[in-house]
């Protein structure tokens, strides 16, 4: 997303040019891996979900504005049984969701530096904790980052109750074994669910701006994936070795 306000009155980026952001100095962390938020940490899909849910409340009466207001960051599922609870169940969802993919792709963009952290990271330490459905979830890998599906792959079916609820990240570290591990995260729903699940929590400020991510819980804020250098990992003790730059102030 851009710095622009989006439409509907959606959150935005922060409107402060990186230019004159203020910076932390560099952090060194030694973990046992990391889990990542797909949409609004991997890729910049927040525009996709806003056009989909706008179209929702218009098909189904439902004022847009304060629909928005409820949907980042949450499952489908959840905000369904905000707005339409008859419709609350996991077939709907899914299938409202393997739309998203489909319809507005032109519309997402991969987040900084996405592509180089992908292939720094060793496949047994890092896994994907998302909102998203399997269909929409698979449909962005497969579509439009181009990644296979990581072996620890944590979506909306996976779980009874959503972010803020910790229990995706718990699922996704168990299923690593992580016992100190990173989550990554845009939106205050995940970012709440992180340190819930005992977890550093990475703010990313693509969605919300820093202030916002920073107020939610994030240990560290950083603007995209460009921040984050993968500097070794000792496939015996499976420590993961990595540096975090230009930190948000």
């Amino acid at each position: 997303m851009s710095s622009a306000s989006t439409p509907w009155g959606s959150p935005s980026s922060s409107s402060t040019s990186v230019a004159t952001q203020n910076y932390l100095p560099p952090v060194d962390m030694v973990v046992d891996g990391c889990l990542f938020d797909l949409d609004g940490t991997l890729m910049l899909s927040t525009e996709c979900v806003e056009m989909f849910w706008h179209d929702f409340g218009v098909q189904h009466g439902i004022d847009s504005h304060k629909l928005l207001q409820t949907s980042h960051g949450r499952r489908t599922i959840d905000i369904l049984k905000i707005w339409k609870p008859e419709m609350a169940n996991k077939q709907i969802s899914g299938e409202l969701e393997a739309t998203i993919p489909v319809r507005w792709a032109s519309f997402a963009t991969p987040v900084p530096g996405v592509r180089e952290l992908h292939d720094a990271l060793p496949p047994s330490q890092w896994g994907i904790v998302t909102s998203g459905t399997l269909p929409m979830a698979t449909g962005w890998l497969k579509h439009f980052l181009k990644f296979a599906p990581p072996q620890v792959f944590i979506t909306a079916e996976d779980v009874e109750e959503g972010k803020p609820d910790p229990a995706g990240y718990k699922l996704g570290a168990e299923r690593l074994g992580l016992e100190k591990f990173l989550v990554f995260e845009d939106a205050p729903a995940g970012i709440k669910a992180g340190k819930a699940a005992g977890a550093t929590v990475i703010g990313m400020a693509t969605t919300y701006t820093p202030d916002i991510v920073k107020a939610a819980g994030a240990d560290i804020v950083i603007r995209d994936l460009h921040s984050v250098k993968v500097n070794s990992f000792d496939p015996v003790t499976k420590k993961l070795s990595l540096t975090f730059s230009n930190i948000v102030a």
